[in-house]
């Protein structure tokens, strides 16, 4: 039987010409296209032969052919729509419901596993399930798998677990009334053929475009093949291919699909014809497009070309297949290369074409847009970027907006991302119980919020509240916070209640569409009128029907699953995007072309893709059930590889690192690279492919500040008013004073505090002041002789202060063993001590002494008299304790400071008496070594004149009004940690005095 099999070679803009030859077969005639009917792999190649058609017809009207999409391997959209079909079938699950459905088997196998893991499960099982159905395989099969195979534990784990697909799936499919959509599609494609068979279709059929990656496609494919009227137009088949490379190709190569289809049909290479060619349009096709009479006026006054040279071949076209083939060329026969020489390939095969290799992704992102952006300097010029890689389109099309382009991305973003799904989100983080400061001032901040006032109003009382409340230490009571929580209490009040799903997203819509109110628009209108917030209100409609019967829920369960949910639909917008630009995948991008064709992203395990494990089939546990092998997908990527570059000008880009680890040239481009230089176009020294702009200086370029000389800010040096300068001063202030003044001017004099951090977890800080605290409780509770239960008795305080912070799994796991390490030390030190006759006095004693009329004020952490009558002054450090010699120097004068205060008797119930001993006492609490006692060495007689005689001069120097509060007058002696550094941009002019 004689099958009518054609195709487009690469390099042609494949919808273009089927256009074109079908518009030239029917002789221009506007009405008898309509007999045709048309299948296309996606509803997207539908769109673009529709729009191809109506370039050609202008303003005038014609009826057009019927075209139906078959349903692509990648798209997840497995339909065969043909009403005739559509009574005899059963409907096809939705995927949504699917899903969900999928989600309580797992969650029913495991009970244990949380709702949204399971849902994440489900999308892999499904996944699965399509790949499973999509090649005809029975699941009754997967005993045989474990018989054949001696698996590993987990494997055999794996196997039992698919039981869901085998037995469960089934009997719920059939409650339902549905079948799954790749069940249907085989079905209805398997009912179309067998009608063709019975009774062949009198009107014209035409398939394009279709890899036949899909068995039950090649089937399909084969069966118009066989009609009379039918004719099928395979994408790229490289009828020029030697027969050697033709026998070698494997799964990795460009042409492995189409000779697999080629194959199935029972069709050699040689019998395929070109679209376009005279061999390929015989009288018999156009005696069925066209009617007796053609009154269309002449081609040349439509402006349409009159010959398929003049549509489809530029003149590189020969040259430039050759190269492509020649780099594609199976690696069984690439010893081929060796025998190549320069004039076996024209260099006119390299007109067009460029290559730039980045530094990394976001310069790479950064050429490309100004690429895009310089194609649009042209008129009518068309520029398209084709990448797998999300991240990098996701880049470019970020950096498109600062020209106020927005380019169609194909690849759309997560629901989740926009501000409708955010705002659904954060509505649900709120309205947890447990919800932090974090969780409420991202809903307050939200543009959607405004609680029935202004929104403008909204995010002022927001940053109000903020301040006054979670980033103080006295946190204010707040009248508006206390009804907000009243909004909140429909999902508040009732979280942790187990409701229906239909339930818990009726409340969760109405409390969404409550906050969102403003004083004059109502918050349905808010969040569902935009193109986003419509697609928002589809899916929630569909996921409400597609909920049905789903195990009840609490807020706690409900949260997350809905996430999974909604970070899983994809937005596109329909409207406002740029008509000449386009950012596109591998998929989206077949059958379509465009003047500048990017290619970007070509690193190894992006272009071509990695080969992700199965989480459900080994390699031979694949082969064995009858899966193929995943390398088939290299092929598709090699194709897509091959057809985009054959457009007339080309750009391949790729960058050297991907974050901190470097990247492996595409297998593509390195084949590329081996063809050119066996071709002794390139070498070490010469790019063939070197672009003629300089595209990477450029993205360098565009960020870099003017040339301009700029001068750095001066150091800062305010001098405000004598009145205006502090009086008082604590002891640890003192050496800010002497270190960075400017630190003291910011605190005291413009009254600056650093504000908390929001829901900040707990750091050494926070361990000093427990270590602290319990420390201090327990020198209150035994001020004198220690009783024998001493050590019990503290680690029982420490354990009251530690459980305060048991939400935090750091406090008991990592800081209680130091706690315990230290305490014994401590009591330890404490017999000790008190053995040797020193008797504590105070704990956490505050005291202040007037020097004319400057107050300096301070807290010791512990007072101790000695057996002699003089005082030991005692400083807990849990970090890092000063220096002796910073001691000596006046530049850590705290303690010095402190016995100053105890000679000059400022200590409560402290007289006044002299100080023989400075102690800092290191708790670090680790296992070799817990703590330290550490003495400060020198005559503390001496430290203490030298402090007080610093601190006088420190207080007549500062009195003066001509005296300016500098940032590090010393930088030498610059504080380690300061909150006022960046206040005095340190940074900024202190490295400039430094060069």
């Amino acid at each position: 039987m004689t099958k009518n099999v054609l195709t487009i070679p690469s390099g042609m803009d494949f919808i273009d010409a089927l256009a074109e030859g079908l518009w030239r077969e029917s002789k221009d005639n506007l009405f008898c296209l309509a007999d045709l009917q048309v299948y296309l792999p996606t509803r997207r190649a539908c769109l673009s032969l529709r729009d191809a058609f109506l370039n050609r017809l202008e303003d005038r009207a014609a009826l057009l052919p019927r075209m139906r999409p078959l349903g692509d391997i990648d798209e997840d959209e497995f339909y065969f729509a043909d009403t005739a079909l559509d009574a005899d079938l059963p409907p096809a699950l939705s995927p949504l419901r699917r899903k969900l459905l999928l989600t309580q088997l797992v969650r029913k196998r495991d009970t244990a596993m949380s709702y949204d893991q399971a849902a994440q499960l489900a999308d892999a099982l499904a996944k699965f399930l399509d790949e499973v159905q999509i090649n005809r395989l029975d699941f009754s099969k997967l005993g045989h798998v474990v018989e054949k195979q001696e698996l590993a534990e987990h494997w055999q784990q794996t196997v039992q677990f698919l039981e869901i697909l085998v037995t469960a799936w089934p009997k719920m499919l059939a409650e339902e009334g549905c079948i799954d959509p790749v069940e249907r599609r085989n079905r209805a494609m398997a009912m179309q053929i067998a009608a063709w068979q019975k009774t062949p279709p009198k009107f014209p059929i035409l398939a394009a475009g279709s890899t036949g990656s899909v068995p039950a496609t090649a089937d399909f494919l084969d069966a118009i093949a066989s009609l009379p009227n039918g004719r099928v137009v395979l994408p790229g088949l490289d009828v020029s291919l030697d027969e050697e490379s033709w026998q070698a190709v494997d799964d990795n190569h460009p042409q492995h699909a189409m000779k697999h289809l080629l194959s199935v049909f029972g069709v050699e290479k040689e019998d395929v014809r070109v679209w376009g060619s005279a061999s390929a349009s015989g009288n018999d096709y156009k005696t069925k497009l066209t009617p007796e009479r053609d009154n269309s006026p002449p081609r040349r006054e439509m402006g349409i070309p009159t010959s398929p040279a003049e549509t489809c071949f530029p003149a590189f076209h020969a040259s430039r297949h050759r190269l492509l083939q020649e780099t594609m060329r199976p690696a069984k026969v690439t010893e081929a290369w060796r025998h190549l020489k320069p004039n076996d390939i024209p260099r006119d095969a390299l007109v067009g074409l460029s290559r730039l290799t980045c530094d990394h992704p976001q310069e790479e992102a950064q050429a490309i847009a100004l690429m895009l952006r310089t194609a649009l300097e042209t008129p009518e010029k068309t520029a398209a970027l084709v990448t797998p890689d999300r991240g990098l389109a996701e880049r470019v099309a970020c950096l498109l907006s600062r020209w106020g382009i927005e380019a169609n991305d194909s690849g759309g973003a997560s629901l989740a991302t926009r501000p409708v799904g955010m705002f659904l989100i954060e509505v649900l983080n709120a309205a947890d119980p447990d919800a932090g400061a974090v969780d409420w001032l991202s809903l307050l901040k939200h543009p959607f919020a405004a609680f029935g006032i202004n929104p403008a109003e909204c995010r002022t009382r927001a940053r109000q509240l903020e301040i006054r409340t979670w980033r103080t230490d006295r946190p204010e009571d707040s009248e508006w916070l206390a009804q907000l929580r009243q909004v909140m209490k429909p999902l508040t009040d009732n979280w942790r209640t187990e409701r229906t799903f239909e339930e818990l997203l009726d409340a969760h819509i109405a409390l969404a569409e409550r906050i969102a109110a403003t004083d004059k628009e109502s918050g349905a209108m808010r969040l569902w009128s935009n193109d986003d917030g419509e697609q928002a209100a589809e899916w929630l409609a569909e996921l409400r029907l597609a909920a049905r019967g789903f195990p009840p829920l609490s807020g706690t369960e409900y949260a997350p699953l809905l996430m999974e949910l909604l970070c899983a639909v994809t937005y596109r917008p329909r409207y406002g995007a740029h008509p000449r630009l386009s950012i596109l995948g591998l998929l989206e991008a077949r059958l379509t072309q465009a003047d500048l064709v990017i290619l970007g992203g070509l690193n190894e395990g992006v272009w071509p893709p990695e080969i992700p494990a199965d989480p459900w089939m080994s390699r031979p546990m694949r082969k064995t059930f009858g899966l193929p092998a995943p390398e088939y997908r290299i092929g598709l990527a090699a194709h897509d590889f091959m057809q985009l570059a054959s457009a007339p000008e080309v750009i391949l880009t790729r960058s050297r690192r991907a974050g901190n680890s470097p990247t492996v040239p595409s297998r593509f481009l390195l084949q590329l690279e081996a063809v050119l230089r066996a071709l002794g176009y390139a070498d070490k020294e010469t790019d063939a492919l070197a672009p003629e702009q300089p595209w990477q200086e450029w993205a360098t370029r565009l960020d870099e500040p003017p040339a301009v000389e700029i001068k750095p800010c001066p150091s800062p040096s305010p001098k405000p008013p004598a009145n205006a300068r502090p009086r008082e001063l604590s002891v640890t202030d003192i050496s800010a004073w002497r270190r960075n003044p400017y630190a003291i001017y910011a605190k005291h004099i413009l009254k600056l505090r650093k504000l908390n951090p929001l829901d900040a977890a707990l750091d050494a800080r926070d361990r000093g002041s427990l270590i602290h605290e319990a420390l201090d409780r327990f020198a209150k509770k035994c001020p004198d002789d220690l009783p024998p239960t001493a050590l019990d008795d503290l680690l029982a305080i420490g354990r009251t202060l530690f459980a305060a912070h048991d939400e935090h799994p750091e406090v008991q796991a990592f800081w209680w063993p130091r706690f315990e390490a230290i305490a014994v030390w401590f009591i330890a030190q404490e017999h000790q001590r008190r053995a040797e006759g020193a008797r504590l006095l105070q704990s956490e004693a505050k005291g202040r002494i007037a020097l004319g009329d400057f107050i300096l004020k301070g807290r010791a952490d512990r007072v101790d008299r000695l057996a002699d009558g003089s005082l030991a002054i005692i400083d807990y450090k849990t970090g890092g304790a000063p220096t002796d010699k910073d001691v000596a120097q006046g530049v850590e004068p705290q303690l010095s400071l402190l016995a100053l205060i105890a000679a000059e008797g400022g200590f409560d119930s402290i007289p006044a008496a002299p100080t023989s001993e400075l102690w800092y006492w290191k708790l670090s609490g680790k296992h070799d070594d817990p703590a330290d006692d550490h003495r400060v060495k020198g005559d503390v007689g001496i430290l203490v004149e030298q402090a007080a005689s610093g601190l006088k001069d420190l207080i007549a120097k500062f009195a003066d009004p001509a005296t300016p509060y500098e940032a590090a007058p010393k930088p030498g002696l610059a504080p380690r940690y300061d909150d006022y550094t960046h206040l005095a941009r340190l940074r900024e002019w202190g490295r400039t005095e430094r060069e």
